[in-house]
């Protein structure tokens, strides 16, 4: 998303450039012709070019406005993303209750069917701590630069490099591993902590998933090695996540004797894992379903035409200036309708997009305050006026 004050040249030649440049070229030939070869009959009437302008004024106005919807309505939702993150990792340290039994004991209803999924196998099973404090460090994997490219804290790997890691022996025997780095609150569950951990890899998985970028690499930080193997089968990586994290709580839900408690926290705890999904559902649509293509072709033909015809309507009032204001009004419609094409599909990785990678480490820094800890990743800064 475009931040700075100043627009950045390379960004408006790269909108408008070439096809003002073309324009004022074919303006130049016009006049050329008309003054000096004495091409009188390239002249045409002022009165259908200045209808023409108008029409597609109209056109321009009611396309960028579609656009502009979509591009707000996928920043309103990711909003919401942060908002229900936020209520998911509170729910998760407030409402969720310690185990009231050891791990020997008799499971309760919720958990007498074992998952046939192995994802959702690895959300049931009882495993050792899931994060210590010699985890990784600040999740840097997880943030992409304004390039789109994963950045890697200089004492760690890359994220492709850990994804690759995960086959050695101690984490094969489930050796704890995690994205922690100090200051944890003692009184947090691992349940509670898991899940948490889980929200932030959700959020990741999600921009990866929009993006149409491998979302394994960036959510390792956040959980074990067995469910990132497992997550290699799922082909929507994020709605899976939300799968596990609800077995997650049903596993938990199972250590409660009291079935009040239980219904309450089922209805709480569905109804924000509801709200996920639609909010990830929501994006799917914006991101799969285009402006139909007739506008981007109405359009297309209708600027060309009317930008071919302006020379010819001006040239025998405007003389030599008739490519000085065919480049003025060329620049104003090409770049109308190139920042409506821009616009209109928030979730490209480009210069004009959601800023996906600023919001998740947003999320991640509030989520893990919430843990307790005080070793946290810097916010994302915009670079050269782009914030992404």
């Amino acid at each position: 998303m475009i931040v700075g004050r100043r627009l950045s040249w390379h960004i408006i030649l790269r909108y408008t450039g070439r096809g003002v440049a073309m324009h004022v070229l074919f303006a130049l030939a016009v006049i050329v012709g008309y003054r000096v070869f004495d091409a009188w009959w390239m002249a045409v009437p002022a009165m259908p070019v200045s209808v023409l302008a108008a029409a597609l004024g109209v056109l321009l106005a009611f396309r960028n406005g579609s656009a502009y919807d979509r591009w707000w309505e996928a920043r309103s939702l990711w909003g919401g993303v942060v908002n229900w993150s936020r209520t998911f990792a509170r729910q998760v340290l407030t409402l969720l209750p310690r185990p009231e039994r050891g791990a020997s004991e008799t499971l309760t209803e919720l958990e007498l069917a074992p998952p046939a999924s192995p994802l959702l196998r690895t959300a049931v099973e009882r495993t050792r701590p899931l994060l210590t404090v010699s985890g990784t460090r600040a999740s840097d994997g997880a943030v992409r630069d304004q390039f789109g490219q994963a950045r890697v804290h200089p004492e760690q790997g890359s994220p492709r490099e850990k994804l690759a890691a995960l086959g050695t022996a101690p984490q094969a025997e489930g050796e704890a591993r995690g994205a922690l780095t100090g200051g944890m609150v003692e009184d947090i569950t691992e349940d509670a902590r898991e899940l948490v951990y889980a929200q932030i890899g959700f959020v990741n998985a999600m921009r990866c998933h929009l993006r149409r970028q491998d979302p394994l690499p960036e959510i390792v930080p956040f959980f074990r090695p067995a469910v990132i193997e497992a997550l290699r089968e799922e082909q929507n990586v994020p709605s899976a996540l939300l799968l596990w994290m609800g077995t997650r709580l049903r596993r938990i839900y199972g250590q409660v004797t009291d079935t009040q408690q239980v219904l309450f926290l089922h209805v709480t705890m569905d109804r924000t894992l509801s709200e996920l999904t639609n909010l990830l559902g929501a994006c799917e649509r914006i991101k799969n379903t285009p402006l139909p293509r007739q506008y981007d072709i109405l359009l297309l033909a209708m600027t060309r035409a009317y930008l071919v015809l302006l020379p010819l309507g001006v040239v025998e009032d405007l003389g030599w200036l008739t490519p000085l204001v065919t480049a003025v009004i060329a620049f104003l419609f090409i770049g109308l309708d190139a920042v409506g094409r821009d616009i209109e599909t928030p979730f490209e990785d480009d210069v004009s997009d959601t800023p996906m990678t600023a919001l998740c480490r947003t999320i991640e820094i509030n989520l893990r305050q919430m843990l307790g800890e005080t070793e946290l990743p810097p916010p994302v800064q915009p670079r050269d006026g782009l914030l992404y």
